[in-house]
């Protein structure tokens, strides 16, 4: 009710009533304030939180998510385990075969001395196989006999086989040509080491349609020792007193396929028989 403001009576204008009521109505009270809630946008924006406990956490603090192994990592340290096995495999066996050879070689290598030809044997020598080459490229029937002496001649001065002069010499010829080697086999690797297979080799020539002429490996010694069927086996197979000889003949393409129309080679006692027929 403002202030002034006359009271009415209920009985009307100019009645006076013995009581009068006045009607005030109550003001209704404001409701009370809700209380906060919490913005989800303060949170996205960075804002610390709190948690169950009170306690405020920092999102910087919070430790790194633990990690986890992929199936490719497993799939690489597989491998990588595996090639270590393989590698370290490899390096036991490898030294037990060094061990091995050291059984029958040496730290130095024999002396090794082929016959020189003097000057009118080595022409002859030369004539003698330019006169067989001639008579293949003419296609006519051919013959070259070459004995010890002059397959030494031949080791001593005749290039490219005179690679051969420190390492081979021919002993003798029978069924088998019987040659006096000093091999330089490696050792340990990246060790310098180097062992000399002293012995002798006993090769017999054969032809073969796409090289020609080839020694073939049959036997291999070393006087006063025994050597490993391992390592006799690997040395057969690997012919490598052929490659020693012959790789760098075939080379040369002239010679290389003079060898290749050869129709026969054989060993008789004392000399190698070489023949062409066409």
């Amino acid at each position: 009710m403002r202030a002034g403001q006359r009271v009415q009576s209920v009985f009307g204008p100019g009645c006076v009533p013995r009581a009068s009521v006045l009607v005030v109505p109550s003001a209704m009270p404001d409701p009370p304030p809700s209380p906060a809630q919490p913005d989800d946008s303060d949170q996205s924006a960075g804002l610390p939180c709190s948690t169950p406990q009170g306690e405020v956490s920092d999102p910087a603090n919070a430790p790194p998510p633990s990690p986890k192994v992929s199936g490719g990592c497993i799939m690489i340290m597989v491998v990588v385990f595996w090639l270590l096995a393989l590698g370290l495999w490899m390096l036991w066996h490898l030294m037990g075969q060094v061990k091995e050879m050291r059984s029958f070689t040496d730290p130095t290598a024999q002396a090794i001395q082929p016959t020189a030809p003097s000057g009118e044997e080595k022409a002859a020598l030369q004539s003698r196989m330019k006169a067989f080459a001639a008579a293949i490229n003419a296609k006519q029937q051919a013959k070259l006999e070459l004995s010890a002496a002059d397959l030494n001649h031949l080791i001593a001065a005749q290039e490219p086989v005179s690679r051969l002069q420190d390492i081979a010499k021919v002993e003798e010829i029978t069924d088998l040509i019987r040659v006096k080697v000093a091999l330089a086999l490696n050792g340990i690797p990246f060790s310098g080491e180097r062992m000399y297979l002293n012995g002798f080799i006993n090769v017999r020539p054969e032809v073969k349609k796409d090289t020609g002429v080839v020694l073939l490996t049959r036997s291999l010694e070393v006087p006063g020792r025994s050597l490993t069927p391992g390592f006799t086996k690997t040395y057969l197979d690997a012919n490598h007193l052929d490659g020693l000889a012959m790789d760098e003949v075939r080379k040369d393409a002239t010679l290389k396929a003079t060898l290749a129309k050869i129709t026969s080679i054989r060993c008789e006692p004392g000399k190698v028989v070489v023949e062409f027929l066409p």
